[in-house]
């Protein structure tokens, strides 16, 4: 690692004195927001470089703080990539907070990670981008305590101004705070998406959480990057006697889903609710494994897949009642959304993450009521899932009595466009090889690329129009293009062999792992046996 060293530290604090507590346990304390660090005013981070960061002793963070909650804004990357925070002094975990796609993001996410060597936390990128810090909270040892305990509720949608009014640019929305949560609350808890959202001329549009009323702070909690963009982003924020505000600097519609709240002075002294920070482990991630549904397995169109927190990480079997996860959808498939909820419970109405289009890489914090299995991820409109934990919640977990039912999604329809440039291919495919003589055919036996499953094309090489005769100059790694329904599939090569005709796996396949099989006769001019390249998707993109 090629490492970029920036020490921040601002003003100093006090250090807050809470009763004698067990390794681990702590309890929250919310802040109004403040931004602690933004590169575009210096030096922008390199690709590989390790920002440090002060963060307790600093700000009204107390010195004894073991965790912080913090609002991180990756600001136009050099391409696409992620970044990492955590404690300093520990080794760089195989987690990540921050995902953007390609250059022109600005992506928020909410973050909590505990605080390491000297109250320093480290941001780690990937790639060369200006990195923006928030930070909204922070927790301190607790061995019981009546303030600072997370209540999780079932989420619930409070607010979608879709339905009622269209905020004005540099105008506000108030939610006022749920009659579950006491006055005197230390924060509370909503996943929130910014849709229909507008732009201003400069090119900036960003909404603001902040205590109904006050003064607008320093600070956002979601940015857009284009006119109509779909975002969502987890936000904690301590609400004012009247509730919440959400400011809009460009306009547009909001929604606002209660995930759950803190406990204020006024609550009983308790254990129950206490936050126990992890080393970053990940959980799930379909792109490869850990991943129950099998490895490299998409999570489909109306699929759910269960996560375990129980024994993982540190969190005891039976002794979390809510989980600090980081969830990252990837590659997906169509517009669509995620939705985080207890396994075994029924599914909310409501969502995570969200996805304007295909190809959507977004992360988002999500603290979430855990259940006796874990937590469960639906996706609609599929796409690749990416779980990390960073902590849980003393309590006793929800029961667990729904098993998911992922059914296949439905087919697409062909014809599609092909395109292999490394062998000059570009060619309609047409549904049925009872067509094959006019162009290369999709086998209706074998899968559409929005499903899982091998996509099958049977083509000619020596007769006809010849679209496959140059199948044998394939290497490994040779992207294929398929274009079909508005969305553009692309595959790489994995190998290239040849079977028998009656070989079904020149067509089927006993995984789920979304790949396709390129089939022609071979040798040339023969039809003794097939040639076939396999591939496995890598990305779904809008035309």
């Amino acid at each position: 690692m090629v490492a970029l060293v920036t020490s921040v530290t601002l003003s100093a604090a006090k250090v807050e004195t809470v009763s004698a507590a067990p390794v681990g346990a702590s309890a929250f304390r919310g802040l109004d927001p403040v931004r602690i660090l933004d590169t575009r005013n210096g030096e922008r981070p390199g690709a590989t470089s390790s920002t440090v960061l002060t963060v307790a002793g600093v700000n009204g963070v107390p010195a004894n703080a073991i965790s912080v909650v913090l609002n991180v804004t990756a600001y136009q990357p050099d391409r696409e990539g992620f970044i990492t925070v955590h404690p300093w002094g520990e080794g760089l975990p195989n987690t990540s907070n921050v995902n953007m796609r390609d250059s022109r993001t600005i992506v928020p996410n909410l973050v909590t990670t505990k605080v390491g060597t000297g109250g320093n936390v480290v941001l780690y990128t990937s790639v060369a981008t200006h990195i923006i810090v928030d930070v909204f909270g922070y927790y301190v040892p607790a061995n019981s305590s009546r303030e600072g305990r997370f209540i999780s509720v079932a989420p619930r949608r409070l607010l979608d101004t879709r339905h009622t009014s269209r905020v004005a640019p540099d105008g506000r929305v108030t939610v006022p705070r749920p009659s579950e949560v006491s006055p005197d609350t230390e924060g509370m808890v909503f996943n929130v998406t910014a849709v229909n959202s507008g732009v201003r001329p400069d090119g900036f549009a960003y909404w603001t959480a902040l205590p109904a009323g006050s003064t607008l702070p320093n600070t956002s909690n979601l940015n857009i990057i284009r006119s109509g963009q779909t975002i969502a982003n987890q936000v904690i924020v301590k609400p004012s006697s009247t509730g919440v505000d959400f400011y809009s600097y460009a306009g547009g519609d909001i929604i606002v889903d209660f995930l759950g709240y803190y406990t204020g002075p006024s609550a009983a002294n308790s254990d129950v609710g206490l936050y126990v920070p992890v080393t970053p482990a990940r959980l799930l991630d379909t792109r490869s494994s850990p991943n129950p549904l099998g490895r490299g397995v998409t999570v489909h169109h109306g699929w759910s897949v269960e996560v375990g927190t129980g024994g993982v990480a540190g969190v005891p079997v039976g002794g979390a009642s809510a989980v600090a996860l980081n969830v990252t959808m990837t590659r997906s498939l169509d517009d669509g959304y995620v939705t985080v909820y207890p396994a075994g419970r029924p599914r909310p109405d409501a969502s995570n993450i969200n996805a304007d289009r295909s190809g959507v890489t977004a992360p988002n914090h999500v603290q979430v009521q855990n259940a006796s299995r874990g937590v469960a991820l639906y996706s609609f409109g599929g796409a690749d899932l990416i779980v990390d934990i960073f902590g849980w919640f003393v309590g006793t977990p929800a029961s667990s009595y729904l098993s998911p039912v992922n059914s296949l999604p439905p087919a697409q329809m062909f014809p599609a466009q092909l395109s292999i440039p490394d062998i000059k291919v570009k060619t309609l495919v047409r549904e049925n090889v009872a067509f094959v003589d006019k162009d290369p055919s999709h086998l209706i036996e074998s899968r559409t690329p929005n499903q899982p499953g091998n996509v099958a094309i049977f083509g000619h090489r020596t007769s006809y129009g010849r679209e496959f005769r140059n199948l044998d100059r394939m290497k490994v790694g040779t992207l294929i293009y398929l274009a079909v329904e508005g969305k553009i599939y692309t595959y790489r090569t994995t190998s290239i062999d040849v079977r028998v005709p009656t070989d079904p796996l020149l067509y089927m396949t006993s995984s789920n792992d979304q790949t396709i099989s390129l089939v022609a006769c071979h040798p040339p001019g023969s039809v003794k046996y097939r040639i076939v390249a396999h591939g496995d998707l890598v990305s779904v993109d809008e035309l």
